[in-house]
C-alpha cells in the first residue's frame, strides 16, 4: 500500500496547488480548445473519402527497420517533401517524438543548442537525453541569442526556435534569426506544429511564406493541428534523414505508421492543394472579427491580437484561471485553462483557438461573456 499512498499523497498536493490535471469530453459546447484550425479533421468530404480506402493491412506489424516499412511511406514522404519544398523528408509517429528523436540525436557531447525560453516541453524532454549543452534564450529575443552565441564555445550549434508558438500565439523572427545562424555557422531548427497549413501560398507554413525553405537546416511539421490527422514529418537533406534512421531512437523502436494513417495523411494533402487557400481564407476572416470586436468590446487590454489562430486571455493564478473556465463552460464555451506549471506563474491563461469552421456568432457570444465576466 505504500506504493499507492505515494500517488495519493502526490496527487492530493497537486490538487491543493490548482494544478491537478482531468480528461474530460464535452461535445455539446462551443469549442475554443481544438488545434484543428482549418476544421479538417471533421470535414464531411474527407470522412467520405477516407471510408473508400481499401488497405492490405491495417498495423504496420513492426519499426520502419524490422517488419513496418512500406513503400506507400516513402510515397507520402516524397509527396511531403515536394508540398514543403523540401529535399527529403522522414516521418515521425508524432510532433513530440520527432523533437525528440531530432534533438537527441543531433545534439552530441561538445555541441550546444540554444533555445527559446518558451520552447515546448517536447524539446526539454529532448535535451534530457541528448549529450551536448543546452541554454535558453529570452523569447524572440535575437539580442539574447546573439549575445550567447557570441561566446567561444567548441562543437557544431543549433538553434530550436517555433514558428509559431502554442501557448503565446506570436511568430518566430524567422528572418532575423535565419541571419544570425548562418552568421554564426548554426543549424537552425524550426518547429512548425502550429503554422502548418494555415501560413503560406500553398499552407507549406512560415519559413515558405518567407521563402527561407532553402536555408534551415531541419524543420518539424506536426499533422495533429490544422491537418487534422496524426503524425509529423522531419524536413531536411538527404544525410539528414539517412543520419535520423540511423540514431532517432523514437523512429528506431517505434512501431511505424499504420496503412490506413498513411492514406489518410496522402489524402489530406492532396485536398489542401485544392481547397487549401479557401479555408485559410476562412480561417483569416474569423481572425479580423475576432480583432475588430476585440475593439469594439474594449477588450484589448485583456485579449491577444495575435495575426493567426492562437489567441489567449491572460487571466494570472491556477484558481482564478479555472474559475473563469468554469464561468465560460457554464454558459457553453470550452476553453481549457493552461496553468502553471505548463506556463511560468503569472503567466495562467485561457487558450483561444479560431478555426475556419467556427460560427462567427459564437466568436461574438463568447467575447461579449468575457466583456462581461472582466468587467462586471
Amino acid at each position: 500500500m505504500k506504493h499507492e499512498e505515494r500517488l495519493q499523497e502526490r496527487l492530493a498536493a497537486y490538487a491543493k496547488r490548482g494544478m491537478q490535471r482531468s480528461l474530460r469530453y464535452q461535445p455539446d459546447l462551443i469549442s475554443f480548445s481544438s488545434n484543428d484550425y482549418l476544421g479538417l479533421a471533421k470535414n464531411p468530404q474527407l470522412l467520405a473519402a477516407l471510408g473508400q480506402e481499401k488497405y492490405e493491412q491495417m498495423g504496420a506489424t513492426g519499426s520502419r527497420l524490422l517488419s513496418g516499412h512500406h513503400p506507400a511511406m516513402e510515397e507520402l514522404e516524397q509527396q511531403l517533401a515536394q508540398f514543403h519544398e523540401a529535399e527529403t523528408a522522414l516521418l515521425f509517429n508524432t510532433g513530440y517524438l520527432g523533437n525528440l528523436g531530432l534533438v537527441s540525436a543531433l545534439l552530441q557531447r561538445g555541441d550546444t543548442l540554444y533555445y527559446d525560453a518558451l520552447a515546448h516541453a517536447s524539446l526539454h524532454d529532448a535535451l534530457k537525453l541528448a549529450k551536448g549543452e543546452a541554454f535558453a534564450f529570452a523569447h524572440n529575443d535575437i539580442k539574447d541569442l546573439e549575445r550567447q552565441l557570441a561566446q567561444d564555445r567548441a562543437g557544431l550549434r543549433y538553434i530550436w526556435v517555433e514558428s509559431l508558438y502554442s501557448m503565446d500565439g506570436d511568430q518566430a523572427p524567422l528572418l532575423a534569426l535565419v541571419d544570425l545562424a548562418e552568421r554564426y555557422e548554426a543549424a537552425l531548427l524550426v518547429d512548425e506544429a502550429h503554422a502548418t497549413a494555415c501560413f503560406g501560398p500553398n499552407g507549406g507554413g512560415l519559413v515558405q511564406d518567407l521563402g527561407l525553405s532553402q536555408r534551415i537546416f531541419a524543420r518539424l511539421h506536426t499533422f495533429g493541428k490544422a491537418i487534422g490527422a496524426h503524425g509529423a514529418v522531419i524536413l531536411g537533406s538527404p544525410s539528414l534523414r539517412n543520419y535520423l534512421i540511423n540514431f532517432a531512437r523514437p523512429l528506431i523502436y517505434s512501431t511505424a505508421m499504420s496503412l490506413p494513417q498513411i492514406g489518410h495523411l496522402s489524402l489530406v494533402y492532396r485536398y489542401l492543394e485544392q481547397e487549401g487557400a479557401r479555408l485559410r481564407a476562412e480561417l483569416r476572416q474569423r481572425l479580423e472579427h475576432y480583432l475588430a470586436l476585440r475593439e469594439k468590446l474594449s477588450l484589448s487590454d485583456y485579449l491577444t491580437a495575435n495575426q493567426g489562430p492562437i489567441q489567449a486571455i491572460f487571466w494570472p493564478g491556477n484558481a482564478e484561471v479555472m474559475a473563469l473556465s468554469a464561468h465560460l463552460m457554464g454558459a457553453g464555451f470550452d476553453l481549457r485553462p493552461i496553468r502553471y506549471p505548463t506556463v511560468a506563474r503569472g503567466q495562467e491563461r485561457l487558450r483561444i483557438c479560431l478555426r475556419a469552421d467556427m460560427d462567427v456568432e459564437d466568436i461574438s457570444a463568447l467575447l461579449q461573456a468575457l466583456a462581461a465576466y472582466v468587467r462586471p
